[in-house]
């Protein structure tokens, strides 16, 4: 099973990393606006900072039942604003 998400949903995705219905080997991508440090102000107009991710937010939830496959941020070429692209997989 695999489960690429690209808007940011705390509720959805928590769930989806807690939840133990999803078997061994699922996959979990994403692809959204992450702050570049833990403390880091977000200096931009979109999107609005309520739905930016923390530096290590899907890391500390997808750290207990998941390996971690890629965990690494990019920078956009426009505004200049950080991407993480992040992929876990089920134990």
């Amino acid at each position: 099973c695999l489960y690429a998400v690209r808007f940011w949903n705390r509720k959805v995705i928590s769930y989806l990393a807690t939840s133990t219905l999803l078997k061994s080997g699922t996959l979990f991508g994403m692809s959204h606006f992450c702050k570049p440090f833990p403390g880091a102000k977000w200096e931009f107009d979109h999107p609005k900072e309520k739905s930016v991710l923390e530096r290590h937010e899907l890391e500390s939830l997808f750290g207990e039942g998941w390996d971690i496959l890629h965990d690494s941020l990019i920078t956009d070429g426009d505004h200049g604003r950080t991407l993480i692209q992040f992929v876990a997989r089920k134990k």
